[in-house]
């Protein structure tokens, strides 16, 4: 197996403490797996999160190819189809929150990028 990429978790303890704080009011702070101390230095709304999360997860499932990837481009742009117009994002711009969402479940070790690619493939985290 290839050598991780920088951005695959885990983040430490307090990372995950802040995040139960930050859950408890309804946001979810998002980790950064490169960032001293895991954190990226803000929140976003846990509806949000969650459907950006369930997105990401969504496409590594039912939309990779053949080798389990899926290209981030891809995953972007099909989270802009899809919920553009929905109530959670009345400016209609999704970009910043599935790509924030992705660098976040690559630090919780949920997905991972495949090393190397370019441009960047996506599949469900693999434990070595």
């Amino acid at each position: 197996m290839p050598e991780r990429d920088p951005h695959a978790g885990p983040v430490p303890q307090p990372a995950w403490d802040a995040d139960a704080e930050a859950r408890e009011r309804g946001r979810v702070e998002i980790f950064n797996a490169t960032r001293p101390g895991g954190l990226d230095g803000w929140t976003m709304g846990l509806a949000q999160y969650e459907l950006m999360r369930a997105h990401i997860l969504e496409m590594l499932d039912d939309e990779c190819d053949d080798d389990g990837t899926v290209l981030l481009k891809d995953v972007v742009a099909a989270a802009q189809d899809r919920y553009s117009t929905h109530e959670l994002f009345p400016k209609g711009r999704t970009r910043n929150y599935c790509t924030y969402t992705k660098v976040d479940l690559e630090a919780r070790c949920e997905i991972e990028r495949l090393p190397g690619s370019s441009p960047q493939r996506l599949t469900r985290w693999r434990p070595d």
